[in-house]
C-alpha cells in the first residue's frame, strides 16, 4: 500500500521535473542549453549584483570595521576606491590604445602590400607555391574588403549596436544598484531566507540547504579571488617581460590584454597571446621569435604550475578537476560554461567527498 504524505508529493514532483529537464536535454540539447542561456540572460543584473556584493563585501567590511564607517558610506566608499583604480588604469591604457589603432588603420594597405611583395618575391620560386600565391593575395584584399565593409555598416546599424550598449548599460545600472541593496541588507536577506526554510521544511533539512549556500558562497569567492590573482600575476609578468627584457612598443597595453585574456580560461591565454605577436610581427618583426618564446613559456609556467597552485587551492580542487570541468562546461554551454563550470565542479565534488566519506563511517 502506498502512503501519500506531503513528502512523498515533493519527492515525487521532484523526480517528475528532473525526468522532464532530462527529457529535454536528450530530446533537444541546442533548445535547452539556448533555454538555460536564455535564463541566464534574463537574470543578468540580479547574477551581476550577486557577484559584485560579493567582491565588495570585504572591502565594505574593512571601512566598517577599521574605519568605523556606516555599512551606506562604506559601500560607496568601496565604490569609489575601486572605481579610482579603474579609472587610473583606463587614463593610462587609453593613449597607448588610440595610439596603436591609429598607427594600425593608417599603416595597414602598406603592411598590405608589403606581406604581398614578401609572398611574390620568395615564394613565388617554389613550383607547388605558385597556385597558391594567387589565392593568398585573394584572401588578403578580401579580408581588407570585409573589415572595410563592416566599418562602413556601423552607421546603418548605428540603431542596432545602440540598442544592445543601452541594453547592457541598463543591466550594468541594475546590478550596481540590486548590489547596494545587498550588502546594505545582508543581514535581513539572510535572516528571511532562514525563516523561510525552517518554516516550509524540516529544520535537518533547512540546517543542510544553508550549509550548502554557505559552502557555494566560499567555493565562488575563493574561485574568482583565485582567477583574478592568477591572472594579475600573468599580467604583471608580462608587463615585465615586454618592458624590461624584449622591450617592445605599448608593453602596457599589450600586458593589459594578456591578463584580460587570462582571466577566460583554457581559451583566454590563447587568444589573449594573439595582439602582441601580431603587433610585434608589424612594429618590430625581429624580436617576434622572442615575443613568441616568452608567451609560450610564459603560458607553461601559468599551466603547470601558477594556475594549478593558485585556482587549485582557492576553490579546493586539483588541476585535473580544473581541466576536465572547463572542457566539459565550455562543450555544454560554451562562454557561460566556462566561467561556471569550475566552481560548479568544486561544489559538486565537496559533496561527493561528503557523501563518501559519510558512507565509509
Amino acid at each position: 500500500m502506498i502512503i501519500i504524505s506531503r513528502e512523498n508529493i515533493k519527492y515525487y514532483l521532484i523526480v517528475v521535473f528532473i525526468g522532464i529537464l532530462f527529457f529535454k536535454f536528450i530530446n533537444t540539447p541546442s533548445d535547452f542549453i539556448s533555454s538555460i542561456e536564455g535564463f541566464l540572460k534574463f537574470f543578468s543584473p540580479f547574477l551581476l549584483a550577486i557577484l559584485l556584493a560579493l567582491l565588495l563585501n570585504p572591502l565594505v567590511m574593512l571601512f566598517e570595521v577599521k574605519f568605523k564607517a556606516h555599512r551606506l558610506l562604506a559601500i560607496f566608499l568601496s565604490y569609489i576606491f575601486i572605481g579610482f583604480i579603474l579609472a587610473f588604469a583606463i587614463r593610462l591604457l587609453i593613449p597607448s590604445i588610440a595610439n596603436t589603432l591609429n598607427r594600425l588603420i593608417n599603416e595597414m594597405p602598406m603592411y598590405t602590400d608589403y606581406i604581398d611583395s614578401f609572398i611574390e618575391k620568395n615564394m613565388s620560386n617554389i613550383d607547388f607555391l605558385k597556385t597558391l600565391i594567387p589565392h593568398i593575395q585573394h584572401s588578403l584584399d578580401n579580408l581588407l574588403k570585409e573589415a572595410s565593409n563592416f566599418v562602413g555598416k556601423i552607421p546603418k546599424n548605428f540603431l542596432i549596436y545602440t540598442l544592445s550598449i543601452s541594453s547592457m548599460l541598463f543591466n550594468m545600472t541594475m546590478g550596481f544598484i540590486l548590489s547596494i541593496y545587498i550588502i546594505y541588507d545582508k543581514e535581513k536577506i539572510a535572516l528571511g531566507f532562514k525563516r523561510f526554510l525552517y518554516s516550509s521544511t524540516a529544520r535537518n533539512k533547512a540546517d543542510n540547504i544553508i550549509e550548502f549556500f554557505r559552502t557555494t558562497h566560499d567555493i565562488f569567492y575563493d574561485y574568482l579571488l583565485g582567477r583574478i590573482l592568477d591572472s594579475l600575476i600573468i599580467g604583471i609578468i608580462a608587463f615585465l617581460g615586454f618592458q624590461f627584457v624584449i622591450r617592445i612598443e605599448n608593453a602596457l597595453f599589450l600586458a593589459s590584454i594578456i591578463f584580460l585574456g587570462n582571466i577566460i580560461p583554457y581559451f583566454g591565454p590563447f587568444i589573449g597571446a594573439i595582439p602582441p605577436i601580431a603587433m610585434t610581427i608589424l612594429y618590430s618583426p625581429q624580436k617576434t621569435i622572442w615575443v613568441i618564446a616568452f608567451l609560450f613559456i610564459l603560458q607553461q609556467l601559468d599551466g603547470n604550475f601558477i594556475e594549478p597552485k593558485v585556482m587549485g587551492n582557492q576553490v579546493g580542487i586539483g588541476a585535473i578537476w580544473v581541466i576536465s570541468a572547463i572542457l566539459v562546461g565550455q562543450s555544454l554551454f560554451g562562454f557561460i560554461g566556462v566561467f561556471l563550470s569550475v566552481p560548479i565542479a568544486a561544489v559538486v565534488k565537496t559533496y561527493v567527498d561528503k557523501y563518501i566519506d559519510n558512507r565509509l563511517q
